[in-house]
């Protein structure tokens, strides 16, 4: 069977949980704390990072970018990259564009202070509220681009639905779960979208998470706000 080592609040291994889904490709899901990797994880990945993709043909593949390209090649038939050259050329530039970027600058500080430093001593470690008010600074920037485009596209890379809107919702619904965004500060077609890719198959399994001592907030699982 294929696997997907994972944890439910990394980005990443969201991103890639949805792609599968969305490829409509069976594979178990085995839980990996971010901070305390399995020994079967290490063996299968040197740079000891998630998410990482056992393929059924015994293909082991680690990093984000690696694995969204793997699947694009490997299972051609959903063209989540796009099926135009600039279509895909877009759905790179936002996806990466989050990956890279918003990952950095705004999704691990406030996950490491919030969560990954909770748990990865057993020393108590105090968030640092100055990192944390940085990162949340930022997230406008970010989200005034999305919504420019939306009022623009169907979707965000064009008029299909792509890995680019994966990896945003992806981010999105992470923040949304652990109650970061106050969507009243945003333009409703931000909501509006966010709730059409929460209404998806894909996305379902993602919307029944409960993380053990991190309780997902009220509106996490709902359709409407």
């Amino acid at each position: 069977m294929r696997t997907l080592f994972y944890y439910p609040l990394h980005a990443y291994s969201r991103i890639i949980r949805v792609m599968l889904t969305e490829e409509q490709l069976d594979f178990d899901l085995q839980y990996e704390l971010p901070w305390n990797l399995s020994e079967q994880l290490k063996s299968y990945n040197d740079q000891e990072l998630l998410p990482v993709l056992r393929d059924v043909n015994g293909t082991t593949i680690a990093g984000i970018t690696t694995i969204i390209e793997y699947l694009d090649e490997a299972y051609p038939e959903q063209d989540l990259i796009g099926r135009s050259i600039m279509q895909r050329v877009e759905a790179r530039r936002l996806s990466y564009w989050f990956v890279n970027d918003f990952y950095h600058e705004v999704y691990y500080p406030i996950m490491n202070e919030k969560i990954i430093k909770r748990f990865k001593s057993k020393t108590v470690n105090a968030p640092n509220p100055d990192v944390i008010r940085n990162a949340l600074y930022k997230i406008p920037k970010y989200l005034s681009k999305i919504i420019y485009l939306l009022e623009r596209r169907s979707w965000l890379a064009g008029m299909d639905f792509s890995i680019a809107d994966i990896c945003v919702a992806s981010f999105i619904s992470i923040f949304d779960y652990l109650s970061i965004l106050k969507w009243t500060n945003y333009d409703d077609i931000l909501l509006t979208w966010y709730v059409r890719i929460k209404s998806r198959r894909s996305f379902r399994s993602l919307l029944a998470d409960n993380v053990p001592t991190i309780p997902p907030s009220k509106n996490y699982a709902k359709l409407d706000y």
